[in-house]
């Protein structure tokens, strides 16, 4: 359901519903309807939260789309080995990169989303520990 993506990535955005909704120009309480699936979100306004919450509109609306996984963390897997890559698809330099990216295909969302918020978090304290070395 795209209202159930819509939340979890305003959450991890740190945003409130209230606040979402006046970034894109709609009520709070036409915003907890997208969010609640009691309305349809508009394409025009889709557009919007993807682009407040810098993700793409397949990745909001992946589930609609018939596709298993948000576009960002599909992967095919076989016999315990991370599918060849299709024309045009990157491949990780390191095989457990592959891995990595493919057992994450086969997580629930719950799970999903505390892999990335766990991985967020270390991208910022990694930033931070960068700038104090440069600094010092």
């Amino acid at each position: 359901m795209i209202g159930k993506e819509v939340v979890a990535r305003r959450k991890r955005a740190g945003l409130t519903q209230r606040e979402l909704a006046r970034l894109i120009n709609v009520k709070p309480n036409t915003m907890s309807q997208y969010e609640n699936g009691v309305r349809k979100i508009p394409l025009d306004v889709l557009a919007n939260v993807a682009k407040v919450l810098k993700c793409s509109v397949m990745d909001l609306a992946y589930e609609e789309m018939g596709i298993a996984a948000a576009p960002e963390t599909e992967r095919l897997i076989t016999d315990g080995r991370p599918a060849e890559p299709k024309e045009g698809e990157l491949m990780f330099a390191d095989p457990l990169d592959n891995e990595i990216v493919a057992l994450l295909k086969d997580l629930d969302k719950i799970a999903k989303e505390k892999v990335i918020t766990y991985m967020r978090d270390q991208k910022v304290i990694t930033g931070y520990y960068r700038a104090v070395r440069e600094r010092g």
